[in-house]
C-alpha cells in the first residue's frame, strides 16, 4: 500500500507538477529576458541623453565664451578709449598749468611796467 501512495504522488509530482514547474520556470526566464532587455534598453536610452546633454552643455559652453570674448573686447576697446581720454587730459593739464604760469608771469610783469612807468617823470 505504501508503494501504491508513493506511485501515486510521484504520478501526479510527474503529471501535475512537473510541467507546472517547468513552465514557470520558462516563463521566469522569458521574464529575465524581458526585464535584460528592458533595462539594457533603458540603460541605453539613458546613455543616449546624457550624450545629448553633454552636446547641449558644450554648445551653451561655447556660446558663453563667445560672448565672454565679445564682453572683454569691448572692455578693451573702452580701456584703449579712456586711457586715450587721460592722455587727452593729462595734456589738457598741462597745457593749463602753462597758460597758469604764463598768465602769472605776464600779469607780474604789467605789475612791474606799471610800477616802472609811474616811476618815470612825466612830460
Amino acid at each position: 500500500m505504501s508503494e501504491n501512495v508513493l506511485e501515486t504522488v510521484r504520478a501526479t509530482v510527474q503529471d501535475f507538477l512537473a510541467p507546472e514547474l517547468k513552465t514557470h520556470g520558462v516563463r521566469l526566464e522569458g521574464l529575465e529576458r524581458r526585464l535584460d532587455d528592458t533595462r539594457h534598453s533603458l540603460e541605453q536610452k539613458i546613455d543616449d541623453t546624457k550624450d545629448v546633454l553633454r552636446a547641449e552643455i558644450k554648445t551653451l559652453e561655447a556660446k558663453m565664451d563667445g560672448r565672454f570674448n565679445a564682453i572683454d573686447g569691448r572692455f578693451n576697446a573702452l580701456d584703449g578709449r579712456f586711457a586715450a581720454i587721460d592722455a587727452r587730459f593729462a595734456t589738457l593739464e598741462g597745457l593749463i598749468r602753462n597758460l597758469t604760469q604764463q598768465v602769472t608771469f605776464e600779469s607780474g610783469l604789467r605789475e612791474r611796467m606799471a610800477s616802472l612807468e609811474a616811476r618815470l617823470p612825466k612830460q
